[in-house]
């Protein structure tokens, strides 16, 4: 007896079409999970030092200042008087990663409204368990796929970290003196961490869908023999 497949080249492509919306939103959710938790920032900043060498309630304001610039919607860097402590090119280096954030954002939401019309839109077709178990697997295995490529790539995090801001950001303006406080306040060390956080709840969330893909209640076998 053979798994029933999907015979509507409609489902197929809506099927396609949200493994890789699935994909991304887990990759974006899970970058934001991390942003936000100030709790990770808080270890990380005792673990390297920074509490040390800048004062506690320093950063935690300035770090505070940055996620609300970082997320902000219209407020301009030169206008937030708090983040004036930044030099020019770092602050133009922030308004690169406010746009990169925002964009993640952007299409992290469409990515989750599309994903939704679409199931909706499969739940009226037939064999919809079908199509919903393989965009759980397939997603959660692609997810898995490209974590193992990147935790390959991240084994030389240097390099890793280097080819990934040259990607982002191609003007080249992402290399400051270690003086810098960008530097100081977010040493390549605490961006291991962050990635190493973010990935780890990737795996998590697909492991989570891959289960609940692979769960009896999505499991159909056709009734005839083949």
């Amino acid at each position: 007896m053979k798994a029933s497949k999907l015979k509507s080249p409609e489902q197929k492509i809506l099927v396609i079409i949200s493994i890789v919306l699935l994909v991304f939103i887990l990759f974006s959710a899970s970058f934001f999970m991390v942003f936000f938790d100030r709790s990770f920032y808080d270890k990380a900043f005792k673990k390297y030092g920074v509490y040390d060498e800048l004062g506690e309630m320093g950063v935690r304001n300035t770090v505070d200042y940055l996620i609300k610039y970082l997320t902000s919607q219209t407020s301009k860097i030169n206008e937030v008087e708090e983040l004036a402590i930044f030099l020019p090119e770092e602050r133009a280096h922030l308004e690169d990663v406010r746009n990169i954030i925002r964009a993640v954002k952007v299409l992290g939401v469409i990515s989750l409204v599309l994903l939704i019309g679409i199931i909706a839109w499969l739940s009226r077709l037939k064999d919809f368990k079908p199509s919903l178990k393989r965009i759980l697997v397939y997603s959660s295995t692609s997810t898995l796929a490209i974590l193992v490529i990147l935790f390959v790539l991240s084994l030389n995090f240097p390099a890793f970290f280097e080819a990934f801001h040259k990607i982002l950001f191609p003007q080249g303006n992402y290399s400051f003196p270690f003086y810098y406080l960008l530097i100081k306040l977010f040493p390549e060390a605490f961006f291991n961490e962050f990635a190493k956080k973010m990935l780890f709840h990737v795996l998590i969330i697909s492991l989570i869908l891959l289960t609940l893909g692979t769960s009896p209640a999505l499991t159909l076998r056709n009734a005839g023999r083949h």
